[in-house]
C-alpha cells in the first residue's frame, strides 16, 4: 500500500512540475478553445493542475481559460451559422435514431424561447457547451448576446473550480464554493427539464 501511495505522490508531483511551465498554460488555452468546438473532455482538470502549480496566479489562469473557451464557443457559433439550414439537409441523410431531428428541432425552438438561459446553462453546467454553441449559430441566436452570456457562464464555472483548487487547504471556502457549484448546476439542470 505504501508503494502505491509513493507512486501516486510521485505522479502528482510530476504533473505539478509540468503544470508550472508556460507551455502548460498555452496548452490549457488551446484545449479550452478546442473543448468548446470538438473535444468531449472538459478543460477543468488542466485548469486545476495549473492553479495548483501556480496558486498566486489563479485569477490570471481563470481569465485566460475563460477567454480561450469563449473564443472557441464563438468559433462553434460561426460553424453553426455556416452550416445553417444545411444541418437539416444533412440530418435527412442520417438514420433517424442518429439524427434525432425532433431533438434538434426542440433545441432550435428552445433558442427562440429560452436563448440566453440555454447559453448560460451550456456555458456553466457540465452539459456540452459545444452543442449549445453550434446550435446557437444554427438557430440564428445573436453573436454578441452569445459571447456575453458565455463569458459570464464560463467565467463563473472556471472561477469556482479554480477557487476550490486554490483554497483546497481552507475547508470553509471549499465547502462554500462546492455548495455554490452544486446549487448552480442543480438549478441549471432543473431548468432544462
Amino acid at each position: 500500500m505504501t508503494s502505491l501511495w509513493r507512486f501516486s505522490k510521485t505522479q502528482y508531483n510530476r504533473v505539478l512540475r509540468a503544470a508550472e511551465t508556460a507551455l502548460a498554460v498555452r496548452l490549457m488555452m488551446v484545449f479550452a478553445v478546442l473543448e468548446s468546438i470538438i473535444i468531449p473532455i472538459p478543460v477543468d482538470p488542466l485548469l486545476i493542475a495549473t492553479v495548483l502549480a501556480r496558486p498566486k496566479n489563479w485569477v490570471k489562469l481563470v481569465t485566460a481559460c475563460t477567454l480561450a473557451s469563449v473564443v472557441g464557443g464563438g468559433l462553434g457559433w460561426a460553424i453553426g451559422v455556416w452550416l445553417g439550414v444545411g444541418v437539416e439537409q444533412f440530418l435527412v441523410h442520417l438514420p433517424h435514431a442518429v439524427a434525432a431531428p425532433d431533438k434538434f428541432a426542440a433545441v432550435q425552438n428552445g433558442f427562440l424561447e429560452w436563448g440566453i438561459l440555454l447559453v448560460f446553462i451550456g456555458a456553466f453546467s457540465p452539459l456540452p457547451y459545444k452543442v449549445i454553441a453550434v446550435s446557437a449559430g444554427v438557430a440564428g441566436f445573436g453573436l454578441i448576446p452569445f459571447l456575453f452570456t458565455s463569458l459570464i457562464g464560463r467565467g463563473l464555472r472556471f472561477a469556482i473550480v479554480a477557487g476550490i483548487a486554490r483554497h483546497h487547504g481552507d475547508s470553509r471556502v471549499v465547502i462554500v464554493l462546492i455548495s455554490a457549484l452544486v446549487t448552480l448546476i442543480g438549478g441549471a439542470l432543473w431548468l432544462v427539464q
